[in-house]
């Protein structure tokens, strides 16, 4: 009879907790690997709220969480279904970035709520050792589904520092993420303007640095952006109406089940947390092209920065052919016009390229009726024929990149186009490098044949912005903690000589450290060809080395705008890189102590008695001691380290 009793009692017990765990069920957790990071879910009165934490410091306070569809909204009464709990852990190869080998750690969990017309939505939530990030998802949906609204703020403390880029408004060359950052002004004082903020925005709050960017963009969605609603909080924003010339719509439309990009967000408490990570690649798709032995990041000179009109003239992109020779680069960049040559044809070009085995990247534009930039070659890349046939006669031809240009929109049918165009050139066996461009948002890992995009004020702001030469040694420093994190910049570097209306404020020790600083899986050296064949052999040496594709990178000493100290390996060979972006001279303290006991051999170039001087010396260095250098305002050095 006691046993009867114990029994009876015990499912009692069972009964209550899990009516009590069903009925408390207003929060749902995920945390990291090493317990630090973490990302919660609350359901009040029937509405969602996320909170993002770093131990018991709020990164993200209570922020709201809805999506408005054209067959329902999920903004309010919402009920909890169930939460699915697993894991992530895999590793994957990068033809391109930071880092060669990248392990993808996480812990996961899908959180399954249903609307007041029971209609199905889960919430997808990842927590990493560097950061979190979450989605909607709609996976029961067997019908088209239009996102009319997404309903997500982002809460920051208003008095972190913050670092943005306002989103370009619609023009006939934007928008293209080629604005000015804010030099770390309160997040609470960020303007109500309408075009919004772009991501990636970075963020100092709470002793914690926050990069809050999206990934894993698919043709299901558009590209967002942020915009200011006060007092630091912010909305996920769409493309503005005038993106495109007015063309398509600014919502999004998916065929049946979706998800929308991961809501991403890089955080700790030292800035390297943020350079070092390859969370938006960890969130995208895995690779979706198969074979990519193809693939080959590489160096390339570039005639069009130093004389706009040479990519149309036979004999002066002869010379850039010849410098990729002399330098040992492996590609050379024709830009627009090339159609309409003079003094020989692009087949002419080809021709002598395929001579002198160097390899040719061609330049288009994108348009189609999305744009009106006249440059040409146009109306072949928006159309998938077209597009097809151009691409078979460039593998014919052995062209192994093209460059492509002025999408000018965030709008989905102008995502879809990206994706388009690097699924056609893939089957084609071309790389791809985006200019006049969207954000990366980890396309990298799923089409390793886009090795590069611009979305950054570059170096060819020199041939007409004063202000852009005046302030580029802080705005190349902040780039390096934001924009460049997220994926690779066609930044264009190493420009030592100066256009006569915008003279550089950098030395040329900063410039040549933008070759490791900056990341790139093609580097176009953007100088005339007799800036880099007179410098001096040390300095040449090194240009005709400098890797673009790395096996590991490693955060040293920096602060967005004034300090970057960095160091990236390829093979047993690493490159230390240092800019300083305020005109004060620093004595910068370089630790080496992650390189493995034994002697190395290090070469140090650094600046000189003037700012157009480098100084190159040789130091056999085998202590785990700091090494000490002295760098002038907006200056900077290289140190290549080969073991002995």
């Amino acid at each position: 009879m006691k046993r009867i009793y114990l029994y009876v009692f015990t499912a009692i017990i069972c009964i209550n907790v899990h009516a009590q765990n069903n009925y408390s069920s207003s929060s749902w957790s995920v945390v990291s690997p090493d317990g630090k990071k973490s990302i919660s879910l609350q359901l009040k009165n029937g509405q969602l709220f996320y909170t993002v934490k770093n131990g018991r410091q709020q990164i993200i306070q209570p922020s709201h969480l809805g999506i408005v569809c054209n067959n329902g909204s999920f903004e309010n009464d919402l009920k909890y279904v169930d939460k699915k709990d697993s894991k992530i852990d895999e590793t994957y190869i990068m033809t391109t970035g930071k880092r060669r080998i990248n392990k993808n750690s996480a812990n996961a969990a899908l959180v399954s709520f249903k609307n007041s017309s029971n209609q199905p939505m889960q919430i997808e939530m990842r927590a990493y050792n560097d950061g979190v990030a979450w989605r909607y998802n709609f996976t029961g949906i067997k019908t088209a589904t239009a996102v009319l609204k997404e309903s997500t703020t982002f809460a920051i403390d208003p008095q972190a520092y913050a670092w943005m880029m306002p989103y370009g408004r619609a023009s006939d060359w934007a928008p293209a993420y080629e604005e000015e950052y804010t030099k770390g002004a309160a997040a609470g004082s960020m303007a109500l303007d309408s075009t919004g903020w772009a991501f990636p925005a970075l963020f100092k709050t709470n002793d914690n640095f926050l990069l809050i960017t999206e990934a894993q963009l698919d043709s299901n969605y558009f590209g967002a952006h942020l915009q200011h609603a006060g007092n630091a909080v912010f909305n996920i924003a769409m493309p503005q109406h005038a993106e495109a010339l007015h063309l398509y719509p600014v919502t999004a439309t998916a065929a049946n089940a979706f998800s929308t990009p991961w809501r991403t967000f890089i955080y700790g408490n030292s800035l390297g947390t943020i350079i070092e990570s390859n969370l938006v690649h960890h969130l995208a798709a895995p690779n979706k092209i198969g074979d990519v032995s193809w693939i080959k990041p590489g160096r390339s000179s570039w005639s069009w920065w130093g004389d706009h009109a040479s990519s149309k003239n036979f004999e002066s992109l002869k010379k850039f052919v010849d410098l990729s020779k002399i330098m040992g680069w492996e590609y050379s960049l024709v830009d627009a016009n090339w159609d309409i040559m003079e003094g020989g044809t692009i087949e002419d070009l080809v021709h002598y390229a395929n001579e002198q085995k160097i390899l040719l990247t061609l330049w288009y534009n994108s348009g189609g009726p999305h744009n009106k930039v006249t440059e040409r070659p146009r109306d072949i890349m928006n159309d998938p024929v077209n597009r097809k046939a151009e691409f078979k006669k460039l593998n014919r031809w052995g062209i192994k990149a093209v460059k492509i240009d002025f999408f000018n929109s965030d709008k989905q049918e102008i995502i879809k186009l990206y994706l388009d165009i690097l699924k056609d050139a893939a089957a084609a066996k071309i790389m791809v490098v985006f200019h006049g461009c969207t954000l990366p948002r980890g396309w990298s890992r799923t089409y390793p044949n886009l090795i590069s995009m611009e979305a950054i004020k570059g170096a060819e702001q020199y041939g007409w912005d004063t202000a852009f030469a005046k302030n580029s040694a802080q705005h190349n420093i902040t780039a390096m903690c934001i924009r460049n994190v997220v994926g690779p910049m066609d930044y264009t570097p190493v420009t030592f000589s100066s256009y006569d209306c915008c003279k550089h404020s950098t030395s040329n020790a900063y410039e040549l450290a933008t070759a490791v600083l900056f990341e790139s899986g093609m580097l176009h050296f953007a100088d005339k060809a007799d800036a880099y064949l007179n410098v001096d052999k040390e300095i040449k040496d090194f240009l005709k080395i400098v890797p673009v594709a790395w096996d590991d990178t490693k955060f040293l000493d920096g602060y967005p705008g004034r300090l970057m100290v960095m160091a990236r390996r390829k093979g047993k060979d690493w490159f230390v890189a240092a800019a300083n972006g305020e005109p004060k001279e620093k004595n910068i303290a370089v630790d080496l102590s992650f390189l493995p006991k034994g002697k190395y051999l290090l070469q140090i170039m650094k600046d000189g008695e003037v700012n157009t001087a480098i100084k190159t010396t040789v130091i056999n260095y085998s202590t785990r001691q700091p090494l000490a250098v002295k760098v002038p305002g907006n200056g900077g050095f290289v140190i290549w380290v080969k073991k002995i």
